[in-house]
């Protein structure tokens, strides 16, 4: 377990914010702006946007291009409801399980429709931001931070860290009282967690972020 103090989530999350923070807010435009296309089932430039996004700003190694509307369809072949977008938890290992099997969903119908390797780490990214109440982030400063091994293959790999990352979220939901989420919507533990692990996996010494990240809303009309 991280078990790390509120003084040190606070510590991460304030630092994140201040260097992403717009990035954040562009983000969580992008995506409660594809919960419509979403739940009709259908692909959107929104959706797109979303996913090639993540993709850039994060730095996802040795993604092509042709997986932004693989995933994005893959995205829409999901059950959908309303309700989904509004859920708070439980943070337990069934919730920790239910986002590995979507994840996982999403990569091998991404697969089937023609991507050419398995992209953990940006449909957890994509999910994450759609839910980010339900599906926790997967790359390796997660891992590794959780210190997770590389030797299991991947959907192992995923759900070992969304099990780990909903023990530590269980455990500072249910013992702290203390506000260390920011003001920047999502205002998920779940992305509060995020921040804390990017930040102490090495997104310290990361590069700023991007220079406009209201680029892609304009873009889209938003």
């Amino acid at each position: 377990m991280l078990q790390l103090s509120c003084a040190e989530r606070v510590e991460a999350v304030n630092a994140f914010n201040e260097r992403y923070g717009e990035m954040e807010r562009a983000l969580w435009v992008l995506s409660t702006n594809c919960r419509k296309s979403l739940l009709l089932h259908e692909s959107s430039p929104v959706l797109e946007a979303l996913v090639w996004t993540l993709k850039s700003w994060w730095g996802v190694q040795g993604v092509t291009a042709q997986a932004k509307p693989l995933i994005a369809q893959a995205l829409t072949e999901l059950e959908w409801t309303s309700e989904m977008f509004d859920v708070r938890g439980p943070f337990d290992s069934a919730s920790a399980d239910w986002a590995a099997d979507r994840v996982g969903t999403v990569v091998a119908r991404s697969l089937k429709l023609g991507l050419p390797r398995r992209e953990f780490s940006l449909c957890s990214k994509t999910l994450h931001w759609l839910l980010p109440w339900r599906v926790p982030v997967y790359d390796n400063f997660v891992r590794q931070v959780l210190e997770v091994s590389d030797s299991l293959d991947l959907p192992d790999i995923y759900r070992t860290v969304a099990r780990r990352i909903f023990r530590e979220v269980k455990e500072i939901d249910a013992g702290d009282d203390c506000e260390w989420l920011g003001d920047i919507e999502p205002l998920s533990p779940l992305r509060g967690l995020d921040k804390c692990l990017w930040w102490r996996g090495g997104g310290e010494s990361a590069p700023s972020g991007v220079k406009d990240p209201w680029g892609p809303i304009r873009g889209l009309g938003l």
